[in-house]
């Protein structure tokens, strides 16, 4: 059985200060919740802004993380399968490059820059690792087309 996660955001009491932001000028990192959750005698919220840089960096890696297992897991069950085609292997290296441009444009801000170069190495590691097991299933089906054609 799953266990349910809750966070509440308390207030402290300061009634003598009074406190003004501009979220408009506020940096910091947006999220957004999942759809269709709510509670009841909760707030609902649509969007959260984080300004603590700690939190920042570990939600940012929590992600980045999280999206390069997704990539390795799919990656995996392509060497599992030993299916023939290329068609798996262009779908996986379509969602290495969208999370490759997504962590160059949004996440290397919040970033480390040594954090940030691992996940870059890491992703080209994988990139040459499945280009490589394209160009084995090209020459293959190159090699079983030239078979068929000299008998």
């Amino acid at each position: 059985m799953a266990v349910s996660k809750r966070f509440i955001v308390k207030k402290e009491a300061n009634n003598d200060v009074i406190s003004y932001f501009e979220y408009d000028k506020l940096k910091g990192y947006n999220v957004h919740p999942k759809k269709n959750v709510s509670f009841e005698n909760m707030i609902n919220v649509n969007e959260m802004v984080i300004i603590n840089p700690s939190l920042i960096t570990k939600l940012v890696g929590k992600k980045c993380s999280r999206s390069l297992e997704k990539i390795i897991k799919d990656m995996s069950l392509l060497y599992d399968d030993d299916d023939d085609t290329d068609s798996g292997i262009s779908l996986v290296l379509d969602e290495l490059e969208r999370f490759r441009t997504i962590l160059m444009n949004r996440y290397r801000e919040y970033m480390k820059k040594e954090e940030y170069n691992l996940y870059l190495k890491k992703l080209e590691i994988i990139k040459k690792e499945l280009e490589l097991k394209q160009q084995v299933l090209l020459e293959r089906e190159y090699f079983e087309q030239d078979t068929h054609k000299s008998r």
